[in-house]
């Protein structure tokens, strides 16, 4: 049997979950491998996008065919209960029937005119009633341009070039947002994103504190307050692994900037609308200058946004200081998926049993981890989550923790995974995302997978 014939004989999705990957016979050799050597030979490392190369989990990438629901499928026909959701795009799951509807009426419409539409104007006015934090907002393609114009807006503002963010977070591959000082407050390189192209006065341009640490946020501003055009920061560091921050944290930055005149920037790319139906500013009960937003506002679809005060986002109005253009920004296609998915997020119901579906997983992996002596700190809020994989019983609080994390138990316990059919994200760096689309079985297979293959690897490496 080819691999034609299982795709003909299992019909879906759902019937390819079925199949043990025993079960696909392949030829000698492995056809998403095949199609990655393919790849390199016209695409730098095979991918368009780094994180999809597996490097870091010395495997080659996953290329996909179809997805549906909590699962996605391989080009050998293996079946994945996907935990990656495209790095958090999808917290609904894969292809909701209501948002593949929307995209394909509307692209008998015209998937892109390079005009306004009612369906932007709507999903703008949902936005900014989800926030009262927000009062404007516009739309580009991706969270890179988002927090890039965010950024710029504030220097505009405030006639300043510094901008503060904090080591180990990611915030878009734009010049400004990956310059990387020679000397920062926090004495280490920022060893994320490193990239030779900036100018030396880009460099000059950008400090880097730990996250979590209000010493050094304090010292910084102490030294270069007056120059500080704003502080970049997600509520919860969401590229570091998952670093929940401390309570008191974004309130003393809010402090901090008002008394320095700087501008705060919530990066809420991964995080807004995940734990609430809005930006998660709201619940912190801190008041951002600026907001950014993108992956699941646009449904599955490429999509970034900047919200902010009136103040702030008229700054990029006809005749004023910021330019910011784009033919795809609010495209059709876009506007219809991220409407149909509000649809869905904004349902009774649904962010309390996202709530639940992760308190029962985060349960079950407590439990495993204390049953077989396994010292890890499971880290939870909403249908996010993070592993910290060191022995010690302190939460991961900043990059500088992150680091201390063995990287090698994680790659060989990410690749064991993969073959029990769990797709995770290729690095220790990224959270686990959970969906809408996991059912219970889901989660309690990964649960008890996860311990198990922990506790195999850790008695594997102790000596005897």
């Amino acid at each position: 049997m080819d691999l034609t014939e299982i795709f003909s004989m299992a019909g879906t999705v759902g019937a390819l979950s079925q199949l043990k990957f025993s079960e696909v016979l392949m030829d000698s050799q492995n056809r998403s491998a095949a199609l990655f050597e393919r790849g390199r030979k016209v695409i730098p490392d095979g991918v368009s996008s780094p994180m999809r190369a597996f490097a870091q989990v010395g495997r080659n990438p996953i290329c996909a065919v179809s997805a549906k629901g909590s699962r996605i499928v391989d080009a050998d026909g293996r079946s994945y209960v996907d935990f990656l959701n495209a790095f958090g795009a999808l917290l609904l799951g894969h292809a909701p029937d209501e948002i593949v509807s929307a995209i394909s009426e509307q692209a008998a419409r015209g998937p892109v005119y390079g005009l306004s539409t009612e369906g932007e104007y709507r999903l703008a006015e949902r936005i900014v009633a989800s926030t009262p934090e927000i009062e404007r907002i516009r739309f580009v393609c991706s969270g890179t341009e988002a927090v890039m114009t965010a950024a710029r807006i504030a220097r505009s503002h405030t006639g300043r070039n510094l901008l503060l963010k904090f080591r180990g977070s990611y915030h878009g591959h734009s010049d400004a947002l990956l310059a990387n000082p020679a000397n920062l407050l926090s004495g280490a390189g920022n060893a994320k994103g490193v990239s030779k192209g900036i100018s030396d006065q880009l460099n000059r341009d950008v400090l880097i504190v730990e996250y979590n640490d209000e010493q050094e946020v304090a010292a910084a501003f102490e030294t270069h307050g007056a120059s500080i055009a704003a502080v970049l920061v997600e509520p919860h560091a969401t590229n570091m692994g998952f670093v929940k921050s401390k309570p008191q944290f974004h309130r003393l930055l809010r402090e901090l900037c008002d008394q320095h005149g700087a501008l705060l920037i919530f990066d809420e790319v991964v995080t807004g609308f995940r734990f609430r139906f809005g930006a998660v500013c709201t619940a912190f009960g801190v008041k951002p200058d600026l907001v950014t937003f993108g992956k699941i506002i646009g449904g599955g679809t490429p999509v970034g946004a900047f919200a902010g005060k009136a103040e702030f986002l008229d700054h990029v109005a006809l005749g004023r200081n910021v330019f910011q253009s784009g033919t795809f920004a609010a495209n059709p296609l876009t506007v219809a998926a991220g409407n149909a998915a509000l649809d869905l997020l904004g349902k009774p119901g649904f962010y309390e049993a996202l709530e639940e579906k992760g308190a029962f997983v985060e349960g079950l992996l407590r439990a495993g981890f204390a049953e077989h002596g396994i010292p890890f700190v499971v880290s939870r809020h909403g249908a996010l989550l993070g592993l910290a994989f060191r022995d010690s019983a302190e939460p991961l609080l900043s990059y500088r923790d992150v680091k201390t994390q063995d990287y090698k138990l994680f790659e060989q316990f990410h690749i064991q995974m993969r073959e029990k059919g769990f797709l995770l994200p290729p690095s220790l760096e990224e959270p686990i995302f959970l969906s809408a689309a996991h059912t219970h079985e889901d989660l309690e297979r990964f649960a008890r997978e996860a311990v198990q293959t922990l506790h195999a690897l850790r008695s594997e490496s102790v000596p005897a």
